[in-house]
């Protein structure tokens, strides 16, 4: 026995309407009564639930932009902190930007095909209104969202739990060779007249009266 076929036997019933009613109106109600327990979805169901896929998608990827714009902003931060671009810290922002960027191109690829079906561009013999071609892909869209927050999270912690970078501290004297470079903090002691700089490492520099302007570099 062939597979049953809900739509053809519907085409059956909707080319030969005589024996289900006096009237037309009594044949057209049999016809949708029998279309609806066959099919067990009408037409109007079935884009009702597409309608529902493209308005998740489309929430899907407002979210995801929004995420994206909080990892660049957490960059920014490791980045104003002296967190390498090349670092275990870093990595896990850069995964969840990439699946981030996988979700979105799903999702749009999923609008794209159940507007193209609904149009008769695509698979113009079957239903126009169905969420089964495109569930492959608003699934992946839905999977790597969700897995791009959970690698978002660990990243958030990793940065929170690593070192501290303490800033450096460079100080030029014209007329003097080389610089004076410092990690942690700097103490400036003294009068106008007589100026002393002091270093974390207990390191010193006396400017004597009459010195030209010093240059004090912070990173």
């Amino acid at each position: 026995m062939p597979d049953f076929d809900p739509q053809l036997a519907i085409n059956v019933l909707q080319a030969h309407p005589q024996g289900f009613g006096a009237t037309a109106q009594e044949r057209d109600d049999y016809i949708k009564e029998a279309a609806a327990r066959l099919g067990g979805r009408s037409s109007e169901d079935r884009r009702e639930a597409a309608k529902l896929a493209v308005e998740t998608s489309k929430m899907f990827l407002t979210i995801t932009v929004g995420v994206l714009v909080a990892i660049f902003a957490w960059l920014q931060f490791a980045r104003t902190n002296h967190v390498p671009w090349l670092s275990g810290t870093l990595f896990p922002f850069y995964l969840a930007s990439i699946l981030l960027v996988c979700s979105m191109i799903c999702g749009f690829l999923a609008i794209s095909r159940i507007y193209k079906r609904a149009d008769g561009r695509e698979a113009a013999t079957e239903p126009a209104w169905s969420t089964e071609p495109v569930s492959a892909r608003l699934n992946l869209q839905s999977w790597t969202g969700a897995a791009a927050l959970l690698v978002l999270f660990v990243g958030v912690v990793m940065l929170g739990l690593g070192p501290a970078v303490q800033p450096a501290v460079s100080v030029t004297i014209p007329s003097q060779a080389g610089t004076l470079p410092s990690t942690g903090s700097l103490t400036i002691e003294g009068t106008w007249s007589e100026l002393r700089l002091k270093t974390a490492a207990q390191q010193e520099i006396k400017l004597p009266q009459q010195t030209l302007p010093v240059t004090v570099t912070c990173q």
